[in-house]
């Protein structure tokens, strides 16, 4: 017990021995070792700390120090094991040296994230010369201490695993743990390195690593940073899952930082951008003129419309199906009714255009040995409407906007339909995507 300074200045030491008999000062115990004994981790280290000093009325004590030191190390204050660790490592008054328990005190640390107990750990066990090199328990200790917020565990760790810190540590190399390691560093750091080695074993779909999301969001850090080809391989991504603007967005900005190949898939995708929305204005014209005349209650001029005018099958359906619900299929024109006869089959509209036929006595293909009196029929229809038939053995007129022909260059749209999917699950998972077109 400390025995009170104002005590000694009155001369009353000797009474205050007298009271507390057995009392020596082997037994002088401060309010951190107090603390420590209650399970108080800092305390245990700040104890250890005064008995490596000397300090606070304390005795100069290593061994002390270090019994204290691991008991805040076993409660999780890292800097215990690491000054503990230099105690056995190399010895010290009271303290035989250990080099294998400093090791193994350094290491334990190190997991612990302190980043310079990371540093020995890797001094030692990466070298040879003492006869203590273990890659394989270095690379664990990297791991963990990563997870922990130790930014050399993470950035020696992803090198060592993503190329063998470029050939210096061979024998080592493993995507998978590898970019977890090099996410955290990017993470932290925004080192280019770090997010590009990240990238390329999440993003490449023959990777081990490969992860959808976390492509995506590597991806995206690496092109806002700056880097040509991640722009342009994100606009790959984007262009495989039919995001086409954000496609474009990407590999626009892919050619604005020099990138050709971004410049050329912008160009081709621009263009098809404009003649979708040419497509769909035109559309939306064709969706005015339809619902106008069947508002207006003019069935066979929306039918007649959809027929000779748009040459489409959709509308055409469209049209029908609102003389159906009217009742009206009998405004229809006979002539009319004997193209769609060809358009559709007997489902849905087509059902309801071959029962007016009979219902009008007109012959309906393929029923009564028809064909032969409707071969006129058939001949004019095909003069009439040969630009909407031409490409199908039955004459249906299939109405499409304008195809993509240009090809994302990412190997991730050439993999199997499965890395596709993977990619459009993330982005539709991501960022508040799930109203997008593509997601719904």
């Amino acid at each position: 017990m400390k025995i009170p300074s104002f005590l000694t200045s009155m001369g009353l030491f000797a009474f205050a021995l007298l009271a507390l008999p057995g009392a020596s000062a082997q037994e002088i115990v401060s309010t951190n070792e107090i603390a420590c004994s209650k399970g108080g981790a800092e305390a245990c280290f700040y104890a250890g700390a005064d008995y490596a000093n000397g300090s606070k009325g304390l005795p100069l004590s290593k061994p002390k120090a270090a019994e204290l030191f691991i008991k805040a190390c076993d409660l999780g204050i890292p800097d215990g094991c690491f000054y503990t660790a230099r105690m056995y490592r190399y010895g010290v008054e009271g303290i035989a040296a250990d080099p294998a328990r400093g090791i193994s005190l350094y290491e334990k640390a190190c997991t612990m994230g302190h980043e310079e107990a990371c540093s020995a750990t890797f001094a030692i066990l990466r070298t040879a010369e003492k006869g203590e090199q273990d890659m394989p328990r270095l690379l664990t200790a990297f791991e963990k201490g990563c997870a922990n917020q130790s930014l050399k565990a993470c950035q020696w760790g992803a090198e060592i695993f993503y190329d063998g810190r470029k050939g210096k540590d061979p024998g080592h190399v493993d995507p998978v743990r590898a970019a977890p390691l090099a996410e955290q560093a990017c993470d932290v750091t925004g080192e280019p390195y770090f997010c590009v080695i990240g990238e390329i074993m999440y993003a490449k779909p023959d990777s081990p690593a490969f992860n959808a999301e976390k492509a995506l969001k590597m991806t995206a850090i690496n092109c806002e940073a700056g880097v040509e080809e991640s722009c342009a391989n994100l606009g790959g991504i984007y262009h495989s899952i039919g995001d086409y603007e954000r496609a474009y967005t990407q590999y626009d900005k892919a050619c604005q930082l020099g990138n050709e190949i971004g410049c050329g898939a912008a160009k081709d995708l621009k263009s098809w951008l404009d003649e979708w929305a040419e497509w769909n204005a035109k559309q939306a014209a064709r969706e005015a003129e339809i619902s106008a005349m069947l508002n207006a209650g003019d069935y066979n001029g929306a039918v007649a419309t959809a027929v000779s005018v748009y040459k489409s099958s959709d509308w055409a359906a469209k049209a029908v199906n609102a003389a159906s619900a009217a009742g009206r299929m009998g405004d229809v024109d006979d002539y009319d009714l004997k193209v769609l006869e060809l358009w559709f089959d007997s489902k849905g509209p087509g059902g309801v255009v071959k029962a007016e036929m009979r219902r009008r006595g007109i012959a309906v293909s393929g029923e009564y040995d028809s064909w032969a009196a409707d071969m006129q029929t058939i001949r004019s229809a095909n003069q009439r409407f040969n630009a909407a038939r031409a490409n199908t053995s039955s004459y249906r007129p299939i109405e499409r906007g304008p195809s993509l022909g240009s090809k994302p260059m990412l190997s991730a749209t050439d993999a199997a339909a499965q890395t596709r999917e993977k990619y459009r699950y993330a982005h539709c998972t991501m960022n508040g995507n799930a109203n997008r077109t593509i997601c719904q």
